[in-house]
């Protein structure tokens, strides 16, 4: 699992946004693409700059989902690159009730929320591995495979938790639970998305960060 730490990268693909028609856009949407555009994962203040901006912007459409899956998200994705730094606590505690909040929200994708929910748990058990492996390995991937529950075509659920498994086994000397077909499936379900505005299309990218074959 260590090996999560520096390697899990989840990056946001920005591309999607701009499939956005100008004008079908609502002001809110054009607010978001700006905000998302500013955040560099990489560093804390940046971040933190980020989900304040994010916020303003629930505040203004409080039933959109979009605003908070991100703010989540950016979160998330610094608590696992930056397990031991002081930022990830506080990161992990401002979105823990998020991602079981963004459920209840309108128009939600189900399948989305749920691939995050098994990154919060992703992000929990890089933080301190021996303890957190055994007490959150199950809840994370419950959360991974009822997201492809959702949808088995979410390629992101799919990703994620093939990784979860490649690093465990990596990680316990036992035999992965990956099947030998799923790395192609997976390719294949990005091949077919299609981005659609400024819903979640990243992840691929994290399959040459592993140098999965």
């Amino acid at each position: 699992m260590k090996t999560l730490v520096s390697k899990l990268v989840v990056i946001v693909a920005l591309m999607c946004a701009a499939s956005v028609n100008a004008q079908d856009a609502r002001p809110s949407d054009r607010q978001l693409e700006a905000a998302l555009s500013k955040v560099n994962g990489d560093e804390a203040v940046s971040v933190v700059k980020g989900m304040d901006e994010l916020k303003r912007i629930e505040k203004q459409d409080p039933d959109a989902w979009l605003p908070v899956y991100y703010r989540t998200l950016f979160a998330l994705q610094y608590a696992v690159r930056f397990p031991q730094d002081g930022y990830s606590t506080l990161f992990l505690d401002a979105v823990k009730d998020d991602v079981e909040a963004l459920q209840s929200k309108e128009g939600v994708d189900r399948s989305e929320v749920l691939t995050l929910k098994g990154l919060y748990y992703t992000a929990l058990i890089v933080r301190n591995p021996s303890v957190n492996g055994k007490r959150y390995c199950v809840d994370a991937i419950i959360a991974f495979k009822s997201a492809i529950g959702v949808n088995p075509e979410n390629p992101r659920a799919r990703l994620l938790l093939y990784i979860f498994f490649d690093q465990m086994s990596k990680a316990t000397g036992k035999p992965t639970m990956n099947g030998p077909e799923d790395l192609a499936t997976i390719r294949q379900l990005f091949v077919k998305e299609k981005p659609m505005g400024l819903r979640p299309a990243w992840g691929i990218n994290l399959i040459d960060c592993y140098g999965l074959r």
